[in-house]
């Protein structure tokens, strides 16, 4: 009896945190990157999107190649593509990511993080 609580208490803390349980998938997170980042952030992520010459300076997006000012851990980055810049103090202009699912955002952070150098 007690083995089967430890189980069950052990399968709950899994599924409660999804990221134990989910492999994120750079390939999918890259095509989702493609269709909602590199207009700013550009294929690379250099912060050289066609979109990134009409924005101003300093809030011009992010070099994704080098340290993160913000996204210092995947939590931080998460909640950064779920609220938006503005959400967390940075530039009005990053859109919130708040229609992605939890798996999708995982996906991007995991493309993300190939293109650091």
């Amino acid at each position: 009896m007690k083995i089967q609580h430890t189980v069950i208490a052990v399968v709950s803390v899994l599924l409660a945190n999804s990221s134990a349980v989910f492999a994120a998938d750079a390939t999918k997170g890259g095509a989702l990157y493609a269709q909602r980042c590199s207009m700013c952030h550009g294929d690379k992520g250099a912060g050289d999107g066609p979109v990134a010459a009409t924005i101003p300076e300093g809030m011009k997006p992010r070099n994704l190649t080098e340290t993160y000012k913000y996204a210092t851990d995947d939590a931080k980055f998460k909640e950064l593509l779920q609220k938006g810049g503005a959400g967390v103090g940075l530039s009005p202009l990053m859109p919130a990511q708040s229609d992605l699912k939890a798996e999708d955002i995982d996906n991007i952070i995991a493309f993300v993080k190939t293109l650091k150098k």
